[in-house]
């Protein structure tokens, strides 16, 4: 293989990585865009904005183990939450690691703070941490959340 042939296919592996690599950071930015909607309509009480960033046909199943499926019963299942258990909480998501898998496709590991959380007597609990696991899919410009499953890890064992 000739000098320039080499450089030519070197130089165009180069590019390559390093679209792939400018594509995933424009993958995360929009990602996280996304996140900061959903806590921003969350955090204002807005369910059908928060629902927004799911696709029409996307899941969410919560940390007790409630599944809502579709943008609408995801909404709806948002408005009583927010109007019942969950009034006047405040969630916080960090998203700790995005990959795109393809140019439409990318997975979110996030963890989550609710707060706000009351007894039946009123008395506010402890925050709540969990971890949630959302897979996003691009339709036009947008990026939707597909999938998300959410969990709270069981307290670590008391050490005797």
């Amino acid at each position: 293989m000739g000098k320039t042939l080499r450089f030519v296919l070197l130089a165009g592996l180069a590019l390559a990585c390093a679209s792939f690599g400018f594509g995933q950071q424009v993958v995360e930015d929009a990602i996280r865009e996304r996140v900061k909607q959903y806590v921003a309509a969350y955090n204002a009480g807005y369910a059908d904005a928060a629902a927004a960033i799911y696709a029409v046909d996307g899941t969410h199943t919560y940390a007790l183990g409630i599944t809502h499926r579709g943008r609408a019963e995801i909404a709806k299942g948002l408005r009583e939450q927010l109007a019942g258990f969950q009034k006047g909480t405040k969630i916080a998501i960090d998203p700790l690691h995005i990959r795109a898998l393809s140019a439409d496709v990318a997975v979110e590991e996030a963890s989550f703070t609710l707060g706000g959380l009351k007894d039946p007597s009123g008395r506010v609990l402890s925050p709540i941490d969990g971890l949630c696991l959302a897979v996003y899919q691009r339709q036009g410009q947008e990026w939707f959340a597909q999938a998300v499953q959410c969990m709270v890890p069981p307290p670590p064992p008391v050490q005797k």
